[in-house]
């Protein structure tokens, strides 16, 4: 069996009620709710509720978790973007009324996916931005390019000042594999930077447990460029034909895969060893991480 370091305290999380889910109030009628393996947020308005996004981890939970604030309806859904693992479960939401908010980059996903538990958004958007409106309640939608997904949001609540950024980070963790699946990786390394120039104090990423600050943000960006500093460097020091010296001349596969494989365990060893103690799943996700930047770093 494979043994991994042990998740830091400060990267666990609050512990799970048995009811399985668990609601944190984030101020000006915001909340936050979790499963510990998904997170998400919902807004209460003068007449109904807004949520983002129906993870299946949370499915029935989501609804009782809203419940259990407020007797309001829920009158708008909005889709971070396609991914089935955050809004698997969006078929409990619909009723008569609903709109449902995405990117119309995001409804032409769930069009070819033809999956009768993604509804199709009501409401699309094309472009970069988008400002609803809802009970007076202002709510930004921003698509600044694919750093995880075509058609992903921030979703930005200026006046609670939260910032809802499904699947761009895990807070107080190293990214899950390969910059969580990131769609093309200078995307993802500009997104940090993007996500610093909102106005917001709390941000909801998507993933395990922990609600993040801008402080999160901002050792996320630090770790990704130390991957990116130690993937070029270990660019540089390893010599493709030194590292495939001893895979056959014809199997170019192979040479490809022992190459990248001896990059990567190198950029490795390059890392500031201080991340471990860091960030929680850094050794779980180091490698996968590192592959991915280094193949961006010698394609891109």
């Amino acid at each position: 069996m494979v043994e991994f370091a042990p998740v830091p305290d400060f990267a666990r999380g609050p512990k799970i009620p048995d009811s399985g889910y668990l609601v944190t109030e984030l101020g000006g009628g915001a909340y936050g709710i979790t499963s510990g393996l998904v997170t998400t947020m919902f807004l209460v308005t003068k007449k109904g509720v807004v949520v983002v996004d129906a993870p299946p981890d949370l499915g029935e939970k989501l609804l009782i978790g809203v419940e259990e604030v407020t007797p309001k309806p829920i009158t708008h859904l909005i889709y971070s973007h396609a991914h089935a693992d955050h809004i698997g479960s969006a078929h409990l939401l619909t009723r008569d009324g609903l709109k449902i908010v995405a990117h119309e980059l995001t409804a032409q996903f769930i069009k070819e996916a033809q999956d009768d538990n993604r509804p199709l958004p009501n409401e699309t958007f094309g472009g970069a931005r988008s400002e609803l409106s809802i009970d007076g309640e202002r709510i930004i939608l921003e698509y600044t390019g694919d750093w995880h997904q075509a058609g992903n949001l921030f979703i930005h609540l200026p006046e609670q000042k939260i910032l809802t950024a499904i699947d761009s980070f895990t807070v107080k963790n190293a990214p899950f594999f390969r910059l969580a699946f990131s769609a093309h990786v200078p995307a993802y390394f500009d997104a940090m930077d993007q996500m610093l120039e909102y106005d917001f104090e709390t941000v909801v990423s998507g993933h395990m447990a922990l609600f993040g600050t801008p402080e999160d943000v901002q050792t996320n960006r630090e770790y990704i460029r130390d991957l990116r500093a130690s993937a070029t460097e270990a660019l540089r020091m390893v010599d493709l034909r030194e590292a495939v010296a001893a895979v056959p001349d014809d199997n170019r596969q192979a040479q490809l895969k022992v190459w990248m494989d001896a990059v990567v365990a190198r950029a490795a060893e390059l890392m500031p060893a201080s991340w471990g103690k860091r960030l929680g799943g850094n050794d779980i996700f180091l490698t996968d991480n590192l592959n991915a930047v280094a193949w961006s770093v010698f394609i891109d």
